[in-house]
């Protein structure tokens, strides 16, 4: 009987060694075990196998929901916050937490789901919407929706500031795009008249060209023009002189003639006279008296003569002082028409001079044209690239704007702009 309750009392402290292992968890598992045959140690290893069931039990269910909440730790570490803890442990503390990790799943599952519609909408361009921050107290997440928030209203700030700003340049472009069109239209309209301007100053230059050479021409007629005056000048000089010679010569002529009308005259008296003594003296003076007859009709022709002479010689002499009269104002015609001529050719001169310096001067004119028109025709070149350039701008802004019309954000509809 000491035997038994030996071995009983041994199989007892067997069994407790067996509960402090599993406690200090070097063992995971109490078999039960019916080695008693006295009757107070069979009560206490059967109280014993007892205690050791609702033990291991009450293990096993905190094991399972321990295994629950690394499970749902890994996933969460992972990335994952979309695990439960469905299982109960008999122990308060464990269920506590188990609640605890619960409500921060759903807390993150809510907050996260949130973020990401938000940044589902985002991504389709839709900044009307932010993350519920309020969720959270504090810590990483808030701050991380906070910033997240944040970040919105740099979008949001950017986006209206491009939205504005598309606007303008779509405005401003529109009118450069005008504008440009304008001045390509009148570079190219510039460029056109400077090309008709151009031609009719190489017409211009060729005119004066010809005029030049005509007025050379007209200076070398002018030139022998003077020349012939100058000899007519002096042939009309020596004309006054002869004429005056003339002159002399008929005078002396007109008073030769005279004095043959007198001596003819007188002649014819002394023929009377001798007709008169040859009558009285008889037969004698008969051959005499028609000599003297002969004498007297000799002298009556030679007054005769001398009559028609001297009629001839009044004639003669008025010719001669017309001759002279004529002679002298041709002189003074010709002195005239050479003081005339020689303002001409002056004038002429003057005009070769004015006209060579316009043709210079046209030159030049003609070669600023061609300057003019190089300039010009580069600047409507350019002017059509502006003119491109601004219609391309135009498009970008548009789709600039186009681009932005899609995109909501909170304050779009305040953007307008000013005439």
């Amino acid at each position: 009987m000491f035997f038994n309750t030996k071995k009983d009392k041994k199989a007892i402290l067997n069994t407790l060694d067996l509960l402090e292992k599993y406690i200090v968890e070097d063992i995971n598992k109490i078999d039960e075990t019916h080695t008693c045959s006295s009757g107070d140690f069979k009560e206490i290893e059967k109280k014993l196998s007892s205690i050791n069931t609702l033990i291991q039990k009450r293990d096993q269910k905190n094991l399972t929901v321990y295994g629950e909440i690394m499970l749902a730790c890994e996933k969460l570490s992972d990335g994952f916050t979309n695990d439960k803890i469905t299982s109960t442990a008999d122990d308060i503390k464990i269920n506590y937490i188990a609640k605890s990790l619960n409500t921060m799943f759903d807390k993150l599952n809510t907050g996260i789901n949130n973020a990401l519609e938000v940044l589902s909408q985002y991504e389709n361009q839709n900044y009307l919407n932010k993350i519920e921050t309020q969720l959270f107290r504090g810590g990483a997440f808030k701050q991380l929706f906070e910033g997240v928030n944040s970040l919105n209203d740099k979008i949001v700030e950017q986006v209206s500031s491009t939205y504005k700003q598309g606007l303008i340049l779509e405005k401003e472009s529109s009118i450069l795009t005008k504008k440009a069109t304008t001045l390509s239209n009148s570079a190219q309209h510039q460029a056109a008249a400077i090309e008709e301007t151009a031609a009719a100053i190489v017409e211009i230059s060729s005119i004066f060209s010809s005029n030049s050479q005509h007025i050379t021409s007209v200076i070398e007629v002018g030139n022998n023009v003077k020349e012939s005056s100058i000899k007519g000048l002096s042939l009309a000089k020596d004309t006054d002189s002869a004429m005056d010679e003339i002159y002399g010569f008929t005078n002396k002529t007109f008073e030769a003639v005279s004095q043959i009308a007198q001596i003819a005259f007188q002649t014819n008296i002394l023929s009377l006279n001798a007709a008169v003594e040859a009558a009285t003296a008889g037969e004698a003076g008969k051959g005499f008296a028609v000599v003297a007859q002969e004498v007297r009709n000799l002298a009556n022709r030679s007054a005769d003569v001398a009559k028609e002479i001297e009629g001839l010689m009044d004639v003669l002499r008025t010719k001669v002082e017309t001759g002279k009269n004529i002679a002298t104002v041709m002189t003074s015609d010709y002195e005239e028409m050479i003081v005339n001529i020689n303002k001409t050719v002056e004038l002429i001169d003057t005009i070769s001079s004015a006209s060579k310096e316009q043709e210079t001067g046209v030159n030049q004119i003609n070669n600023a044209i061609n300057d003019i028109d190089i300039s010009t025709q580069k600047n409507a070149s350019i002017a059509q690239d502006v003119s491109e350039i601004s219609s391309k701008n135009y498009t970008v802004a548009q789709q600039m704007v186009e681009a932005s019309e899609s995109i909501k954000f909170v304050g779009k509809e305040n953007i307008v702009l000013e005439d």
